[in-house]
């Protein structure tokens, strides 16, 4: 069970949210060209489902290693010198996602402090403003993975 959240948790966040934006704003054409009447939340909910799936992308993409890289050094690098370069980057990386994951908390805890509501659904923008941070860690998780991958690979090569 735990293999199956593992590989398939980002892609199945992606295809509910990117579903559920599909199905809103295919609702609101109907309602506003069929029924001459607009649903005056289905806007910002697919908004939000956008802004929560362009975030789990980022994780979708480094779990995926389907982010742009330049690999001019790296190519020319023996293959042990790869794979620490490699590391060196994940790491660098997990560090950037780190900090933005730690301020992006700190400023969707004071979203929630503020009592902040979105207009037309009325839920907290906290939540919205937690989708950096959530995203954000399930790419540090990502990257511990893929550094324990590069690790290994340099043991099988010894």
């Amino acid at each position: 069970m735990l293999k199956l959240i593992d590989d398939h948790f980002e892609e199945a966040l992606l295809v509910l949210l990117l579903s559920a934006m599909s199905i809103l704003i295919g609702a609101q054409v109907f309602m506003r060209y069929v029924m001459l009447n607009s649903l005056a939340w289905s806007e910002e909910l697919a908004r939000y489902c956008f802004i929560w799936a362009t975030y789990i992308g980022v994780s979708y993409g480094v779990k995926r290693k389907a982010h742009i890289c330049v690999t001019a050094l790296s190519e020319r690098l023996p293959a042990r010198g790869r794979h620490w370069l490699h590391i060196f980057a994940y790491l660098v990386f997990g560090a950037f996602a780190f900090l933005v994951m730690k301020e992006g908390w700190a400023l969707a805890m004071k979203i929630f402090h503020f009592g902040q509501k979105s207009s037309s659904l009325g839920i907290h923008m906290g939540w919205i403003y937690l989708a950096p941070t959530v995203s954000l860690g399930l790419v540090v998780i990502r990257l511990l993975q893929a550094i324990a991958q590069e690790y290994r690979a340099i043991g099988e090569e010894v």
